[in-house]
């Protein structure tokens, strides 16, 4: 997805990537969030399913469900919602963001494991595709993709870990 994104976009980013720093330092997966209603930066949240114990404490469906009656609101009457992701959903996050009837999805890094964005809104019922967000993914990959290598990297050495750092590495060599 080669996309021209903006510097609003940039800056948003940015937050999220701060976010997933912070997840990082506490030992969780080191991916942040953002919500952006009409331009103007609503709420941010990272990822603390490894911390809280709680599998499903994503970044993005923790911060949809922490907002959703505003987004409700807002996207009811036609506001542009946009969330900002500095990992691509997963199946659960990407369906949230779909029932939350999302503007845009934007993310930094593809997730070459549970990535979910590049399902094929056709193969959907209407009700879906009346409610599919715009996607567009690589904004600030490289920071992002370096976070998740180092996650995977560094501590325990499970076998998943060593699984995760080298399908994130193998994506990063094939981007020079």
């Amino acid at each position: 997805m080669n996309c021209i994104f903006s510097n609003n976009d940039k800056e948003f980013m940015k937050i999220a990537l701060e976010e997933a720093r912070q997840a990082f330092e506490r030992g969780d997966f080191p991916v942040g969030a953002v919500l952006v209603i009409d331009g103007k930066l609503i709420d941010k949240c990272n990822n603390d399913s490894l911390s809280s114990s709680k599998w499903i404490s994503h970044a993005e469906t923790t911060l949809l469900n922490r907002n959703s009656a505003l987004i409700k609101e807002k996207s009811s009457n036609g506001a542009k919602v946009e969330l900002y992701a500095t990992l691509e959903p997963c199946l659960m996050c990407f369906g949230v963001a779909v029932h939350h009837r999302l503007s845009r999805i934007i993310y930094a890094c593809p997730d070459p494991n549970a990535g979910s964005t590049h399902i094929n809104p056709s193969s959907m019922k209407e009700v879906y595709l009346n409610m599919w967000p715009k996607i567009s993914g690589g904004l600030m990959k490289e920071k992002s993709c370096e976070m998740m290598i180092d996650f995977f990297n560094g501590g325990k050495t499970e076998k998943w870990k060593q699984r995760n750092a080298s399908l994130f590495e193998n994506m990063q060599k094939n981007w020079k």
